[in-house]
C-alpha cells in the first residue's frame, strides 16, 4: 500500500509539473518563442553539419564495403579511406557544378539584359498596334501603362531601401557561409566518430532507459534512418539521371544553355514532384530572350521528358522505397514548403513517410495483439 501511494504521489507531481510548464508556455509564449528561436540559431551550424554528415555517409557506406574487400588485413583503414574519397567526390562535384554554371550564367544574364528591353519594345509596339484598331481597348491600355509608369517611379524612389536590403542580403549570405563552414567541419567529426557515437548512444539507452522505451526508441530511429537514407539516395540518383537526360536532349535539339539548364533541372529535381518544373521555369526565362518559340518548344520538351522519366525511370530508381501514397507526398510538400521553404519540402516527404510507416507498424502490432487476446478468450 505504501509503494502504491508513493507511485500515485509521483504521478501527481509529474502532472503538476507538466501543467505548470504548459501554463508558463501559454502565459509567456513570446518569450518562450524568442528563446527557442535563439537556441535554434545557435544550433543551426550543428544541424547543418548533421545533415551534411548524413548525406555524405550515403556515399561512404558503399565505399567502406568496397575498401573492406580490398583491404582485408587493415579494415580499420576502410572507413577513413571511404570518408576521404567521399569528401573528394562531393567537393569535386560542387566545384564542377560551379565551373559549369557560372560562365554560362554570366553569358545568359548579359544576353538577358541586352535583349529584354528590345523584347519589351516589340511587345509594346504590338500592343499599341492592337489597341489602335480597337478604340474600346484604348482606355484600359492607358490605365495599364499609367500603372506601370507609377510602379517604375516608385522603384526608382526606393533605391536607398533596396540598397539597405542588398546590404542585409550580403550579411545574411556571409552568415550562411560561416554556418556552412562550421557545419562542414562538424560533419567530419561526426563521420570519423560515427562508430564511437553509436556505441555511446546505445550504452546511454541501455543504462538509463527502461527496456520497453529503449526498444521503442531504437525501432523508431531505425525506421527514420532507413526511410531518409532510401529517399535521399534514390532522389539524388534520379536527379542526376534527369539532369544528364535533359542536357543531352537539349544538345540534340540544339537548345541554348544546355549545360546550365540541364544542371539547374538536375539540382531542382531533388525536390519531389515539382522540382523539375522549377528548373524548367528557370530554363524558360534564360531561353526566351533568344527565341520565344524556342523557349516554348523547350517547355514542351521538358514536360515530355518529365513524363517519361516519372513513369519509366523514377519507379525503378526510387520506386516505392518511401512507401508513401501520392496524396501524402503532395501534402508533405505543401505543408513543409509553407513552414520551412525548400528545406521543408526536402525533409517533409521522408518525415511524413517515417510517421506513416511507424503508424502502420503500430496498427499491425495492435491488430496482432487483439487477435491473440481473442484466441485466448475463445
Amino acid at each position: 500500500m505504501k509503494t502504491q501511494g508513493f507511485l500515485d504521489f509521483r504521478k501527481i507531481v509529474k502532472l503538476l509539473l507538466l501543467t505548470g510548464l504548459l501554463a508558463l508556455v501559454v502565459v509567456r509564449f513570446a518569450d518562450v518563442f524568442a528563446f527557442a528561436e535563439k537556441v535554434l540559431g545557435l544550433l543551426t551550424p550543428l544541424i547543418i553539419g548533421f545533415v551534411i554528415a548524413f548525406l555524405v555517409d550515403l556515399l561512404v557506406r558503399p565505399l567502406e564495403k568496397l575498401f573492406n574487400r580490398l583491404v582485408k588485413k587493415k579494415k580499420k583503414l576502410s572507413r577513413p579511406l571511404a570518408i576521404l574519397l567521399a569528401v573528394i567526390i562531393v567537393v569535386a562535384l560542387f566545384f564542377g557544378v560551379l565551373l559549369v554554371l557560372i560562365p554560362q550564367l554570366k553569358i545568359a544574364v548579359e544576353q538577358f539584359v541586352v535583349r529584354l528591353p528590345v523584347l519589351f519594345d516589340d511587345l509594346e509596339s504590338a500592343v499599341v498596334a492592337f489597341v489602335s484598331n480597337r478604340p474600346e481597348w484604348e482606355s484600359a491600355f492607358t490605365q495599364v501603362q499609367t500603372f506601370f509608369e507609377e510602379l517604375r517611379n516608385k522603384l526608382f524612389s526606393s533605391i536607398p531601401s533596396v540598397a539597405d536590403y542588398a546590404i542585409g542580403l550580403v550579411g545574411s549570405a556571409l552568415t550562411t557561409i560561416i554556418h556552412l563552414a562550421i557545419g562542414a567541419i562538424f560533419s567530419l567529426y561526426l563521420l570519423f566518430g560515427k562508430k564511437k557515437l553509436l556505441f555511446q548512444y546505445n550504452r546511454l539507452l541501455d543504462v538509463y532507459g527502461k527496456p520497453r522505451y529503449t526498444k521503442r526508441i531504437k525501432v523508431i530511429l531505425a525506421v527514420v534512418n532507413q526511410t531518409f537514407s532510401k529517399f535521399f539516395a534514390g532522389q539524388l540518383l534520379e536527379a542526376f539521371i534527369l539532369g544528364i537526360l535533359c542536357t543531352l536532349g537539349m544538345m540534340a535539339f540544339r537548345f541554348p544553355y544546355a549545360l546550365t539548364v540541364g544542371t539547374v533541372v538536375g539540382m531542382t529535381a531533388l525536390i519531389p514532384m515539382i522540382g523539375a518544373y522549377i528548373g524548367g521555369a528557370i530554363g524558360f526565362v534564360l531561353i526566351f530572350p533568344d527565341n520565344f518559340k524556342l523557349a516554348m518548344f523547350f517547355v514542351l520538351f521538358l514536360v515530355i521528358l518529365q513524363q517519361l522519366e516519372g513513369n519509366l525511370i523514377y519507379p525503378r530508381v526510387v520506386g516505392n522505397s518511401v512507401g508513401l501514397p501520392g496524396i501524402w507526398v503532395f501534402a508533405a510538400i505543401i505543408i513543409g514548403g509553407g513552414l520551412w521553404g525548400i528545406l521543408g519540402i526536402l525533409f517533409g516527404v521522408p518525415t511524413v513517410a517515417s510517421v506513416y510507416r511507424l503508424v502502420r507498424m503500430d496498427m499491425q502490432e495492435r491488430k496482432e495483439q487483439n487477435a491473440e487476446r481473442r484466441m485466448k478468450y475463445e
